[in-house]
């Protein structure tokens, strides 16, 4: 059994994007993933509302990746393979002004789980979309500029995957934000998103 942890915001978590409901396992994307590699597979989801890949958040304990990331691996291991998608929160007002500081954050946190897993455990980078024109217009904590660095997000995270040898998809060639909010996928969304990692997986696992 290929034990598979899925770990991010609130895309992972399935926070459907009229902020009223969580998408159901069979619609949120570690679910669809699971039924598309099928048996020989288990997938375990962690995902966070407002969790960042680094930034600390001054009005939510615990929302650093830094700070639990490890805590989930311990909690779900072993693990053979590690799906890390986020990045969006990062782009928040408060938290960065910078596509390149987003990518320093995601950095450490690649380090961090580097130096605590064995060195035959597979991680795939994943660039979350980047944001849509109405994340400002329905929430105060984005901006222009947070629209602005979340599209330079893939180019930094793919320079991190380059460094240390990881497994990279860019979100966003496969997916979008829905145009409700901006910032959260919808059910085909999640569809794709799962798919296109399946074919990495599957690359991965099966060869």
């Amino acid at each position: 059994m290929i034990e598979i942890l899925c770990f991010g915001d609130s895309n992972t978590y399935g926070f459907t994007p009229d902020w009223k409901h969580r998408y159901g396992r069979d619609i949120r994307y570690p679910g669809v993933l699971q039924a598309l590699l099928g048996d020989g597979y288990y997938v375990a989801e962690d995902g966070l509302v407002g969790r960042t890949a680094a930034f600390p958040d001054d009005n939510r304990a615990g929302r650093s990746a830094l700070e639990t990331l490890p805590l989930s691996i311990e909690s779900h291991g072993p693990v053979q393979y590690i799906i890390l998608m986020l990045g969006t929160n990062d782009c928040k007002i408060d938290k960065t002004r910078s596509a390149e500081d987003v990518g320093a954050g995601m950095d450490k946190l690649v380090r961090l789980v580097i130096g605590m897993l064995p060195a035959w455990t597979k991680i795939l980078l994943v660039a979350p979309p980047p944001l849509g024109p109405s994340a400002p217009q329905r929430d105060p904590e984005y901006d222009a500029q947070s629209l602005a660095v979340s599209q330079g997000v893939a180019a930094q995270y793919q320079m991190i995957a380059e460094a240390y040898g990881l497994r990279f998809l860019d979100a966003g060639t496969v997916a979008q934000m829905s145009a409700l909010d901006g910032e959260h996928l919808d059910p085909d969304g999640h569809k794709k998103l799962a798919a296109a990692i399946a074919d990495i997986v599957r690359r991965d696992c099966e060869a």
